[in-house]
C-alpha cells in the first residue's frame, strides 16, 4: 500500500495532540437553544410540504418566544392561506380539517399580536397586504371555528379596530382555563399599544378574576400573566420584551410590579 512506510504510529499522533493542547481547543460560542427555536419553527413552516409537519409546527408557534426583530410577515400570510384551505365553498370549516384550522388560527393570532407590538403605533394590513386585518379575522370568526377560539378571535378583532367595535368579547362560564390563560398573555398588548377600550378593560378584569379564583391553584405562569396584565392596566411602563416573553419569572415580576408602584407613590 502506498505510504505505509511513512505512516506515523497512532500512539505518536496522540502524544503530539496531548503535547500541543491548543490543537484540541475549540472556541465555540455558547448559543442558547431559545435563540434557535423561533427561526427553526419559521423555517419549517415556510418550507415543509408535509401536512403533518405543518400541523405539528403550527401547534408549536404559541409555545416559544418570538423576538421582535424576527420578521414573521410571510408566516402570517402563509397561516392565513392554510386556514383558507380548510374552508369549503360555503365558508365553513371542513370537519376533517378542524384541528388544522384551529392550530393555524391559534398560531396566526399569536404571531399577529407580536407584529402589532413590533410596528406600533402603525397597524394596518399585516396578514394580507390588500385587505384589512379585521376583515381576515372576521372571516375566520364566521367560518365556524370552535367556540373556545372565538373568544380569542373576537378579542383580536378588537385589537384591529379598537374604536369601532360596538360589542365586547364574551367569556362564557364554560370557557376553559387554557383559553383564559391565553387571553391573559394576549390582553397586555391592547394596553401597551393603546388599543384597549372599555370592553377590553372589562374582559381583562374578568380574565384575572376567573383565573385567580379558579378551584385549582393557579400556576406561576398564570400568576405572572395576571400580574403583568394588572401592571399595564394601571399604565405602568413596561419593556416590550417583557410582553413577548413566554417564560416569565413570577417572583421577579411581582417584585418589579411593587417596586414600580412604590415609585408612583413616591
Amino acid at each position: 500500500m502506498v505510504g505505509d512506510s511513512e505512516a506515523q504510529p497512532l500512539d505518536q499522533d496522540l502524544d503530539v495532540l496531548v503535547e500541543e493542547k491548543s490543537i484540541l481547543t475549540l472556541d465555540l460560542r455558547d448559543i442558547s437553544t431559545k435563540d434557535l427555536e423561533a427561526p427553526s419553527i419559521k423555517w419549517l413552516l415556510e418550507t415543509s410540504t408535509d401536512p403533518e409537519v405543518v400541523l405539528a409546527t403550527a401547534k408549536l408557534v404559541p409555545q416559544v418566544e418570538w423576538p421582535l426583530d424576527l420578521d414573521v410577515s410571510d408566516m402570517l400570510h402563509q397561516l392565513s392561506d392554510i386556514f383558507t384551505s380548510c374552508v369549503d365553498v360555503q365558508g365553513n370549516i371542513v370537519p376533517s380539517l378542524e384541528e388544522k384550522a384551529s392550530a393555524c388560527t391559534t398560531a396566526l393570532t399569536h404571531l399577529y399580536y407580536g407584529r402589532v407590538l413590533q410596528a406600533h403605533p402603525r397597524c394596518d394590513n399585516f396578514i394580507v397586504g390588500e385587505r384589512g386585518d379585521a376583515d381576515v379575522f372576521w372571516e375566520i370568526f364566521r367560518g365556524g371555528i370552535c367556540t373556545t377560539d372565538r373568544t380569542v378571535l373576537h378579542t383580536t378583532i378588537n385589537l384591529c379596530s379598537p374604536n369601532s367595535l360596538p360589542y365586547a368579547p364574551l367569556v362564557s362560564e364554560a370557557c376553559p382555563d387554557s383559553v383564559l390563560e391565553r387571553l391573559s398573555h394576549l390582553l397586555p398588548y391592547h394596553f401597551v399599544t393603546g388599543r384597549a377600550n372599555t370592553h377590553i378593560e372589562d374582559l381583562a378584569i374578568t380574565v384575572i378574576s376567573n383565573l385567580l379564583s379558579s378551584p385549582s391553584p393557579p400556576s406561576t405562569q398564570i400568576i405572572a400573566n395576571c400580574t403583568l396584565l394588572a401592571c399595564v392596566m394601571v399604565r405602568t411602563q413596561v419593556d416590550k420584551k417583557d410582553i413577548i416573553r413566554i417564560d416569565k419569572r413570577c417572583h421577579r415580576l411581582i417584585w418589579w410590579f411593587f417596586s414600580m408602584i412604590n415609585k408612583e407613590i413616591m
